[in-house]
Parts: structure tokens; sequence; C-alpha cells
């Protein structure tokens, strides 16, 4: 298991905690940095001439070269060669780089090994903020020819021979997900909190005693509504993959090493067992077709061992009233002791 990041891990799919991840505590796990920005994607030759505290610095963008050197050295130095089944995860940055980067990996790893993608709140809406603007594809537009991630091939092949003249759609997942080969079972809120803040600029988010004005609810139900449009690519004619897509409000669910964060529930909700969990209140679960209620750690779990029923988890709730993730607008415990369940390698 490879879960790629910008900060040390613990717990959720990476845990060795039998309880809290069941079905892959035995697991080898690497944590890979990429440090960038660019969610190894990025492939520019000559460094970034910029500044540093007055002074020239040079900034180096080579994220996909970096992903390759790291799979190669895993591969020779730690029996990844003989590896049978992998899956390459990521949280935000990390999750849109499993986007970029899983058809590539299969490029990299022997003939028959069974290979899934499980991006975690990396599905970025294209979507227009409160004022009715396309704000946020800007940050990808303007920030391509620093990286040079669609200049270099950093991203998925398929798209950018889709999207010629429109390359930097391919550093946004909704457009990425319809040309990916690869299993992957994709994992985001509807209401997605890092999203709310920068892709939609919400104007309020509606706790018990925060109630928003009619408008500000019909600009959030706007957002969920498209979310599911969009994110419906990933399973289009593509029985292989999955989704988990509920309402809470939160941001990564299936890590915890993030949840000490006081301003929004972040890395929350993969198992109601983890400290994160505890903190917010949140024993996340979406209902499936069987009436089953699942957990991200079920539902991930179950898909991975071909539950087709529980490859599709959508949440029937709409607005903020999942019962299993009532936001409060604070933490619902104020201070729970981290755990520490789980072995990193970092590269």
């Amino acid at each position: 298991m490879y879960h790629q990041e910008g900060s040390a891990d613990i717990g959720g799919v990476m845990s060795q905690n039998s309880m809290v991840n069941p079905d892959f505590y035995t697991w080898n796990k690497v944590f890979l940095h990429y440090c960038d920005g660019s969610s190894f994607g990025g492939g520019r030759v000559e460094p970034y001439v910029s500044t540093h505290g007055g002074k020239p610095a040079k900034m180096w963008f080579r994220g996909r070269q970096n992903f390759n050197a790291m799979i190669h050295f895993l591969k020779t130095e730690f029996t990844m060669g003989d590896a049978t089944e992998v899956i390459l995860s990521g949280g935000s940055a990390g999750g849109l780089g499993v986007f970029y980067n899983l058809d590539h990996l299969a490029t990299l790893l022997p003939d028959g090994v069974r290979l899934t993608g499980f991006p975690d709140a990396g599905f970025f809406l294209d979507a227009k903020n409160s004022s009715g603007e396309y704000q946020y594809r800007q940050n990808f537009i303007a920030a391509d020819p620093v990286w040079n991630v669609t200049g270099s091939g950093g991203t998925n092949l398929g798209c950018l021979s889709a999207y010629k003249g429109e390359e930097w759609k391919c550093l946004m997942a909704p457009y990425i997900a319809p040309y990916i080969k690869t299993p992957i079972f994709v994992m985001n809120s509807a209401y997605d909190a890092w999203q709310m803040t920068n892709v939609l600029v919400a104007q309020c988010i509606p706790s018990p005693r925060n109630p928003c004005t009619a408008q500000q609810n019909m600009s959030l139900l706007a957002f969920h509504a498209q979310f599911l449009s969009d994110v419906a690519v990933v399973t289009a004619g593509k029985p292989q993959n999955g989704v988990y897509v509920d309402t809470c409000y939160v941001h990564e669910q299936n890590v915890n090493y993030c949840s000490g964060q006081t301003s929004m529930p972040n890395c929350v909700g993969w198992s109601p067992l983890e400290s994160g969990s505890t903190k917010w209140g949140y024993s996340t679960s979406v209902e499936v077709s069987d009436g089953r209620h699942l957990t991200p750690q079920q539902a991930f779990g179950a898909y991975y061992r071909g539950d087709r029923v529980a490859s599709s988890a959508i949440d029937q709730y709409r607005f903020f009233d999942n019962p299993s993730c009532q936001y409060l607008g604070h933490p619902a415990v104020q201070s729970v002791p981290e755990r520490t369940n789980t072995m990193v390698l970092s590269v």
C-alpha cells in the first residue's frame, strides 16, 4: 500500500490496528512525501528561479521523476517487485496525485499485479464560486507553466490526448476520471470542508448554532448537486470502479494524522474508533442499496473484496443532515489523545 501526502501519516487505511483497519492492517505500507506541491506530476527540467528571504532561490519541480525513482527504489530495495497487490492512495493533493499517476504506476509494475487506486478528498470540482466565477481553475492554469505537469506528460496521458488545447483540464480530477483504465475507488465528501472554503468560497457553513440564509443554502446545495453529477463519471460504464460520497462536513476520511486541527474536521471518519472521529463526534456511515450502513473503512474493504453493492455508496442525505456526522461548528470533545498505530516508511 502506497500513500502519498504532505505530512507523516497516522491511522486510517495505514493503521496496523486490526480493529481500526481490519482489511489491511497486515499490509506493508510506505508513505511518500511529494514535497513540490504538484501532486507528483511536475516535470520541469530547469529550476524555477525565485527569491527566499530577499535572496535568489531555485525551486525544483520534478514530482513525476521523484515518483519514478521512489517506485524503482521500493522495487529493488524493499521487494515491491514481488508484490501481487498494490493500492495507491493519497489524501487531498495526494489524492489528486492518484488521478495523475495511477495508470502510469501500472506501467512500472510487473504484469499481473493487482493495482487499485484509492484517492481521498482529491476530487476537486471545476465549479463556480459563490460569486459565479470559475476562480479555482485559475490556480491550476497559472501554476502549470511553473510545474510543467501537462507539458511533460505528468498526468493521465489519455486525458491529455483528449483535451488538446485545453490541457489544464487534466490537472483536475473530474476531467481525468473518465480516462483512467486502472480500477479506482473514489472517496470524497460532497461538502468537502476544504472545497467549501477554497472552491465554492462559501459564505456560511450551517451548524446548530449558525444557520445560513436561504440564498447561502441554495449555493451549498448547488455545489452538492454538481458534485454528484461530476463524480458519476467514475463509475459510468466502469463496473470495476467504486465511489464513497457522503454529506459530512469533512476533508479527508481514510487517514487520522491531521485530526488534531480545530478549525474543521480534517482526517476524520475512517472508523468511529479513531481519535479524530471521537473528537468531532463523527461515526460516519452511508447507507447502500441493500440497507447496510457502511463506514469509509467498511465500504472500501468490502469493495476491495468484490462487493458490488458497497462499490456505490452515495449518501441519501442532501444537506449536512447525516446523523452519523452532525457538524456542531466545533469539536464535540476538546482534547482526545492521538493514537499512533501505524508504521510509516518515508522515502
